[in-house]
């Protein structure tokens, strides 16, 4: 009995979008939407600032704001967003 040795490339297995061979999974790939991590935060803040049922968790919530516009300083103002949020339909 002899061995035979078989070459398989595997370089397509290793990168989806030249994987995929018909059109429609290319262009399902191409509409695939990824969430943005930033403006989930940034929502999960404003959503606990609104709901913040004692003053001391909306003065940590702000101070949270106002670090994370430190860190960020090319993005809106999330410390104005929290303020905007107390205006209600004023702003």
């Amino acid at each position: 009995m002899t061995a035979t040795t078989a070459t398989v490339d595997f370089t397509a297995l290793s990168d989806a979008d030249a994987a995929a061979t018909s059109d429609l999974v290319t262009r399902r790939r191409a509409t695939t939407l990824v969430p943005d991590p930033h403006a989930a935060y940034r929502a999960q803040v404003v959503t606990a600032y609104v709901t913040a049922a004692y003053p001391s968790v909306r003065r940590s919530l702000l101070d949270e704001a106002a670090d994370y516009d430190r860190r960020h300083p090319g993005e809106p103002s999330l410390a104005d967003e929290l303020h905007g949020a107390d205006l209600g339909e004023v702003a």
